[in-house]
């Protein structure tokens, strides 16, 4: 993906800091295909990796004012990217080891107890999330996490288009992930206490 030389006018970089849709679709459409194919070969699915590059280009659109030069968009989605795929790869291994773990975890009743308790009110916590979203983000987050629906599915269901369910689900996953953070970083770290 050599895409460093990507051109963009000093005018079209302006209007992208000014939030110019067409200019920001040239970018999305320039770099897409090469991040898309990048982030699969570091994560386990092509859903997963679709997911992982919308959220790069959220975090460009959301942080293009920081951004000091045309130049400087492919260091920025590539770092972006590689940090999300990471940080992906990490909560599946999380996700994997606390499966293969999870019917012979014996908790110590003395020191531990507080972990089902706990992890009950995680949940519920999630549950609140889930609840404070948009209607229509909240079906497709839960359609998609929940459910395991794809987009197509997810879109013929509703009666909305692939590309409105790409963009809801990528609201409710910033919402929840925002929100998830520090319940996930303590869960973790209660579950390797024990």
């Amino acid at each position: 993906m050599n895409l460093k030389g990507f051109p963009l006018e000093l005018e079209e970089f302006e209007r992208f800091k000014m939030a110019d849709g067409r200019v920001f679709r040239k970018i999305f459409d320039c770099y897409r295909p090469g991040l898309q194919e990048k982030v699969c070969r570091l994560t386990s699915s092509a859903t997963e990796a679709e997911e992982i590059v919308q959220e790069v280009f959220v975090q460009l659109f959301l942080k293009r004012n920081e951004i000091p030069s045309a130049e400087a968009i492919f260091p920025f989605l590539y770092v972006v990217a590689k940090r999300l795929a990471i940080s992906n790869f990490r909560k599946e291994l999380i996700r994997k080891q606390y499966r293969m773990d999870g019917g012979n975890i014996q908790l110590d009743t003395a020191s531990c107890a507080h972990i089902q308790l706990e992890q009950k009110e995680y949940e519920q916590m999630l549950e609140k999330i889930i609840d404070a979203l948009p209607a229509q983000q909240k079906r497709v987050y839960q359609m998609n996490k929940l459910e395991e629906k794809s987009y197509q599915e997810i879109a013929e269901h509703i009666g909305i288009s692939r590309h409105t369910v790409r963009n809801h689900l990528t609201a409710a996953c910033s919402f929840v992930k925002l929100r998830l953070q520090k319940i996930l970083f303590t869960l973790t770290i209660l579950l390797l206490v024990c």
